[in-house]
């Protein structure tokens, strides 16, 4: 095990030399010497000058770009949302489920009826209901647009001869149908203000997307630092500096070293 250590300190030492030796190049004396360990501190900080301009100039322009991204994604997610919200106003489906009784189930928009025979849904603000108490059914009456009756009957307690039939106490089937018929009034409340709604959400829409400001601006300042940054005296010092140190490489050994 211990020769095996050795082996690769060995081997990366052997490595390290390499590089070395590509980054200042010439003979050996050049590379390793102590009489020119002046030369290559100076090619080394030349070197250093520029990649610590570079970094600078890096963390100032992926600060901006940032910025940038940053400005688009709110933008975009302003978007999504004044457009969900037209889309909402324009089809708002069956809405979210405020309550059910037997077959008939409440949504925001829409009364669902579920019979042995099929399901049908009616637009809350199409819909008349009543309730009527019965001696054997307390009953909701749902009167649709075309006139249409379907009637919900709820057997009440006490249990009748089949204990599997559901019973309903009357106050439940009583709150449930004044909840349909608030259901109902409020919707009929939203749509006569759905027009103004719709007029206020096309208009909210467009003045979203007609306003680019935020990024223009974002995109501005992105483009007015690197542009800076490109005319910037201390870059072209910082690169003057390092051909300076790299032609005196040169000179010295013949050989060009790498920036």
């Amino acid at each position: 095990m211990l020769i095996g250590i050795g082996l690769l300190v060995v081997l990366g030492a052997v490595a390290w030399a390499a590089r070395h030796w590509t980054r200042y190049p010439g003979a050996w004396g050049h590379a390793f010497g102590r009489r020119h360990r002046d030369r290559r501190r100076a090619l080394a900080a030349a070197r250093e000058g520029v990649r610590a301009w570079a970094r600078r100039v890096e963390q100032d322009e992926s600060w901006a770009q940032r910025e940038l991204a940053g400005a688009k994604a709110e933008r975009k997610e302003r978007l999504a949302g004044a457009e969900r919200h037209l889309a909402a106003l324009r089809d708002p489906g069956r809405g979210e489920r405020l309550d059910a009784l037997g077959e008939l189930t409440l949504f925001r928009h829409r009364l669902v009826i579920e019979t042995s025979t099929g399901t049908r849904t009616i637009e809350l603000a199409d819909l008349e209901v009543r309730f009527e108490a019965g001696r054997l059914n307390h009953s909701v009456y749902c009167t649709d647009a075309t006139g249409r009756v379907h009637r919900a009957k709820y057997p009440h307690s006490p249990p009748a001869t089949d204990p599997g039939e559901p019973r309903y106490d009357e106050d439940r089937v009583r709150d449930f149908a004044v909840t349909v018929q608030n259901a109902i009034a409020a919707e009929r409340s939203f749509r006569d203000r759905l027009p103004e709604r719709l007029e206020g959400a096309e208009a909210e829409l467009a003045e979203l997307r007609a306003d680019t400001g935020a990024v223009d601006t974002a995109r501005e300042r992105l483009t007015r630092l690197r542009e800076l940054n490109r005319q910037d005296p201390r870059r072209a010092a910082a690169r003057a500096a390092l051909e300076e140190a790299r032609e005196d490489w040169r000179k010295l050994t013949g050989r060009l070293p790498p920036e």
